[in-house]
């Protein structure tokens, strides 16, 4: 994007899809903050300079992790669940704006 934040003169950022094996949220968040890569809109891991960039060009204020699919056990019956649901319309409405909207089908982190 060209918008400089920090000190290059532009900023990348990249759409990952993440499937981690158990219901671990926050180490999701954890492990990106680790790798440098820390997730958008994240007030305790991530960068506060590249939060605001987002609030001010998106106006959305929010941790850009969302969980669109779930695959478990069912605790009694033992039957295979497979949940999904759709992006929330902000989140959704940031994907499209970055040209990611395709992209987007799996559970999704914006770096």
């Amino acid at each position: 994007m060209p918008y400089q934040v920090d000190r290059y003169p532009s900023s990348r950022y990249a759409l990952l899809e993440l499937k981690p094996l158990t219901g671990r949220w926050h180490q999701l968040r954890r492990h990106l903050k680790h790798l440098s890569h820390p997730i958008i809109g994240d007030a305790t891991h991530g960068k506060g300079r590249h939060n605001r960039l987002f609030q001010e060009l998106f106006h959305c204020r929010r941790l850009f992790l969302a969980a669109t699919e779930v695959r478990l056990t069912h605790p009694v019956s033992g039957e295979a669940l497979h949940l999904s649901a759709p992006l929330a319309e902000d989140l959704q409405a940031v994907v499209e704006k970055l040209g990611w909207g395709e992209a987007a089908r799996g559970g999704l982190a914006i770096l």
